[in-house]
Order: structure tokens, then C-alpha cells, then sequence
């Protein structure tokens, strides 16, 4: 990754969210790895996205630790790992999924950065996890750690 590269995402990860509480959440749809399709509008119980790229640090220690904990806490709530990143491959973001142990069933490509924009209107952060039911946010976290584990617990 080049310099101007590493430097854009640095600042970026390190802008702050802006809040989405008082917005209806998105509707999107998106295939996984596996080709399997995820209708947001068809989805009637919570979900959790949680928006990476390959090569970004927090979200290798992040995504496996989010994988166990909803697997282990909320087997029922779906989880994407959404990578929005053009220069991203499917095939980077399978050799990551097979790195960090995750299924890549869990791994979705936004190729275009569609959804992406939808949350973000232009500026992304990473990590970033955003938990929806129907209409609403649940929750939007930039990053996680046991407090946020337990905040999503309550939420959830």
C-alpha cells in the first residue's frame, strides 16, 4: 500500500462518526462471498455490519473477536463483514477470512462502496460496526473493547 494511501485511511480512522440516531437506517442489498444475497428491507429481526479492509490493524484483532462473541451470544442475528475498499479483491477478502478463522460466509465486497456511502455520506472510519433493527439503529461503534461488548449485550 503506498504512503498517500496508508496516510488517507489513517486519517480517516481517525475522524470522528457522526451521528446517524436521528436518521432511518439504509436499505441495501449486498452478496457474500458465497453468493448468498442479504435483503435489508426484507430483514425483520436485528443485524450487525461491521465495515473493514484487509489490511487494516484493529480490524484484524476486531472481526474475529465480533464473529465469537455473536456467535456465542446471538446465534440468531445475522453478521456481515462488509469490505468497501475498490482495491480490496474477492479474493484478498477470502485469504483474510481463511487468516483470521472466520467462515467467509460472514464476508460481503461492496464493490462500488455502495453501501458504504450510505452510512457514512462520504467518510468512512474503520472499524466501524453498526447493529440495525427495521427502522432503527440499535447501535454505532467506532472500534471494540469488553465495554462495547457489553454495551451491545444490552442493546441487543
Amino acid at each position: 500500500m503506498s504512503k498517500i494511501t496508508v496516510i488517507l485511511f489513517l486519517l480517516v480512522f481517525l475522524s470522528p462518526l457522526d451521528s446517524t440516531f436521528a436518521q432511518t437506517p439504509s436499505k441495501f442489498w449486498i452478496r457474500s462471498l458465497e453468493g448468498k444475497r442479504f435483503e435489508s428491507r426484507k430483514e425483520k429481526s436485528p443485524y450487525v455490519l461491521s465495515f473493514f479492509f484487509v489490511n487494516c490493524i484493529p480490524c484484524i484483532k476486531e472481526i474475529p473477536e465480533l464473529y465469537k462473541f455473536m456467535n456465542t451470544n446471538y446465534p440468531n442475528v445475522r453478521l456481515l463483514f462488509i469490505d468497501p475498499i475498490k482495491e480490496d479483491s474477492k479474493k484478498d477478502i477470502q485469504r483474510f477470512s481463511e487468516k483470521l478463522k472466520v467462515p467467509s460466509s460472514y464476508f460481503y465486497k461492496d464493490s462500488f462502496g455502495t453501501i458504504s456511502k450510505k452510512f457514512f455520506k462520504g467518510r468512512m472510519s474503520f472499524p466501524t460496526i453498526v447493529g440495525i433493527k427495521e427502522n432503527e439503529y440499535l447501535f454505532r461503534f467506532k472500534g471494540i473493547d469488553e465495554t462495547i461488548l457489553d454495551e451491545i449485550k444490552s442493546l441487543l
